[in-house]
């Protein structure tokens, strides 16, 4: 929740807002892709498949790994393209890897359309990650950050139930036809917002850089009587231009527009991001919090429990979004930490008994508990994930990273995530379908539980910190 005097619908923020939420589109329209996969893969296997070729369960692994390939190439292209070209420019391109993953699923003749139109949607998941947070980081107030960049997570919760639901309800070739709606909806909207202050001042543009400043933080200097200012807009636009003239000799003079060298990336300081920031991606992927979603129709298909996998699965997609919206509205009352660690515990928790129900529960108590105990301990991992893990990562690795390298050491953070998103879903459906539930969740507790005290330990908290400034 935000401090009490930090009225969020001010003037100052309500462009800020506005961006994020054109952002958050292409959020929700990558989350719906998420979430359509995993009842899909359910379906396409079923004597009922709409497709007209068998799907095996070797290829839905590679169907669900593929997205990790396609984030690492997404991670590449947009680390080379983010200082490169306008950040503006960078988050039109968002959009049309989106589209050619539903186009592929629209027109698929093969598994082989599966794994391209996946692929393009791990280039999208690769670039949402790493150009929107650089972008959002530049134009909101610190006030304020942490609570749009976490609601990006929750909009995409809300897509990946959207995502859940559809693929039960109505036919297979409908849903790329409303899905594709929504890239074009993002890519007109952004047209009506600048470009970065920041990204403006690196390219020389000092009069547009002042006007995107204005823009975004409401400060109004359109000529009026003197008699008509009041004394508040007055004292708003003299900050405004104080507060520019801090940014732009910032920007100018300071370390983020010094050429970045390769020494940089072994200064101690960035070393030391570099570690919080990995250990903080493993705890993000290996803990299972990605793959749940990727695979969650299929873990309750597994499991001893006897309600229906697809209604358990809309119910805990509800579940990750009040996750998230809780993150949202409270990460900068309690700070980063706090959330992650209360998030972390409960997780462990929730899977350890998940696997220990499923390792020992005899038939006698499956029968009378298997209704709802292998939901609800599936329930309290995702909500707590989304409530710290999953809705604070990308805000918490954003404002680790030294603000010199900041561009580049996130793309390099990504392409780790990649890599370890590659694994975990290459890897899930073994341990899913053959070492069974008990396995699954004990390696993803064990790993968060080592990550989680690594962490506690070494990783600072990062509230409030500049986004111009180290």
């Amino acid at each position: 929740m935000l401090p009490p005097k930090t009225p969020l619908l001010r003037k100052r923020y309500r462009m800020q807002i506005l961006m994020a939420l054109t952002y958050h589109i292409m959020n929700f329209a990558h989350g719906l892709g998420i979430g359509w996969v995993s009842p899909t893969v359910e379906i396409i296997q079923s004597p009922d498949t709409p497709l007209s070729f068998p799907v095996t369960v070797d290829q839905v692994s590679w169907i669900g790994s593929l997205f990790g390939f396609g984030f690492l190439s997404g991670n590449i292209l947009f680390g080379l393209t983010i200082n490169r070209f306008s950040r503006k420019l960078n988050m039109y391109l968002l959009a049309f890897p989106h589209m050619l993953f539903w186009i592929l699923n629209y027109f698929v003749q093969s598994v082989e359309y599966l794994y391209a139109g996946r692929f393009f949607a791990g280039v999208t998941s690769g670039g949402l990650f790493v150009v929107a947070p650089i972008f959002l980081s530049e134009i909101v107030d610190k006030e304020i950050r942490g609570a749009l960049m976490s609601m990006g997570m929750m909009f995409l919760s809300c897509g990946v139930l959207i995502g859940f639901i559809l693929p039960t309800k109505i036919d297979y070739y409908l849903t790329p036809c409303i899905a594709l709606a929504l890239p074009i909806l993002y890519v007109v909207v952004v047209c009506f917002f600048p470009e970065t202050p920041q990204s403006l001042l690196r390219s020389g543009q000092l009069a547009e850089a002042e006007a995107a400043f204005n823009f975004y933080k409401g400060v109004d200097y359109e000529k009026k009587p003197r008699t008509s200012i009041s004394v508040d807009e007055s004292k708003t636009s003299t900050e405004g231009q104080s507060e520019f003239e801090d940014l732009k000799t910032i920007i100018l003079t300071g370390d983020a527009n010094v050429p970045v060298k390769l020494h940089d990336f072994f200064e101690r300081s960035a070393l030391k991001a570099f570690a919080h920031t990995f250990v903080l991606c493993i705890l993000y992927q290996w803990s299972g919090s990605f793959a749940f979603l990727n695979y969650m129709t299929s873990i309750f298909a597994a499991s001893s429990s006897t309600m229906d996998p697809y209604l358990s699965t809309t119910i805990v997609g509800v579940s990750h979004i009040c996750g998230t919206l809780f993150a949202t509205l409270f990460v900068e009352r309690f700070g980063r930490r706090v959330l992650l660690f209360c998030s972390t515990t409960a997780m462990i928790i929730g899977m350890f008994g998940f696997g220990a129900f499923e390792q020992f529960a005899g038939a006698h108590t499956k029968d009378q508990y298997a209704t709802w105990v292998p939901f609800a301990f599936m329930l309290v991992v995702v909500f707590t994930s989304a409530s710290g893990l999953f809705g604070n990562f990308f805000t918490m690795v954003v404002e680790i990273l030294p603000v010199k390298i900041r561009a580049e050491a996130l793309s390099i953070s990504m392409c780790f995530v990649s890599l370890l998103v590659f694994v975990i879903l290459k890897i899930y459906p073994y341990f899913l379908f053959e070492l069974g539930i008990p396995a699954t969740m004990y390696t993803c507790g064990a790993i968060s539980i080592v990550t989680t005290i690594y962490l506690y330990i070494f990783m600072p908290e990062t509230k409030g910190k500049s986004m111009d400034k180290n």
